[in-house]
């Protein structure tokens, strides 16, 4: 075997690792429906607060526990995250101080932001789009959005670092 047999061999077993490498991280990304669960989640349960009585309130909030625990539970249980689980892939758990700044920081200043003009802002856009009368549902997509604009900054950024700590 000469050395430009060596090189082709080389470079063909450099392209495989790369392409299997890609077909791991698509396999790792999570699929669309997560982050449409995450806004109708937070969207539904804070609108529920305009269609639900007292009494409903209580039995939202004994179905948000009962669940949280079945969570809590399962996680503990199989010893493995419910995300790696959802993905069908097992990560390593890494923590990575500077995703979590930033997402800490966006994090607080959208809740400073909130807790200031949340609900004048609300209002106003209920108002605008003719919801004047369902102020929380408003509330809810406006955290929906929020909340799964947020996640989606954590996961995007947690990709970029580990792709640059790879490399």
């Amino acid at each position: 075997m000469d050395e430009h047999d060596e090189q082709r061999q080389a470079a063909d077993a450099l392209a495989m690792v790369r392409t299997h490498q890609e077909r791991t991280r698509r396999a790792a990304r999570l699929p669309w429906w997560v982050y449409a669960a995450i806004f109708v989640l937070t969207a539904g349960g804070t609108a529920a607060n305009d269609f639900v009585g007292l009494g409903g309130a209580k039995l939202i909030a004994v179905l948000v526990l009962v669940a949280l625990a079945a969570v809590l539970v399962t996680v503990f249980a199989s010893r493995s995250s419910l995300l790696g689980r959802m993905r069908g892939v097992e990560r390593r758990q890494s923590f990575d101080p500077q995703v979590f700044g930033v997402v800490l920081v966006v994090a607080v200043v959208g809740t400073w932001l909130a807790s200031r003009y949340g609900a004048g802002l609300a209002g106003d856009l209920a108002g605008t789009v003719g919801l004047r009368d369902y102020p929380n549902t408003v509330d809810g997509v406006l955290y929906g959005a929020g909340f799964t604009l947020l996640f989606g900054l954590s996961q995007v950024l947690t990709t970029v670092s580990r792709r640059r700590t790879n490399r």
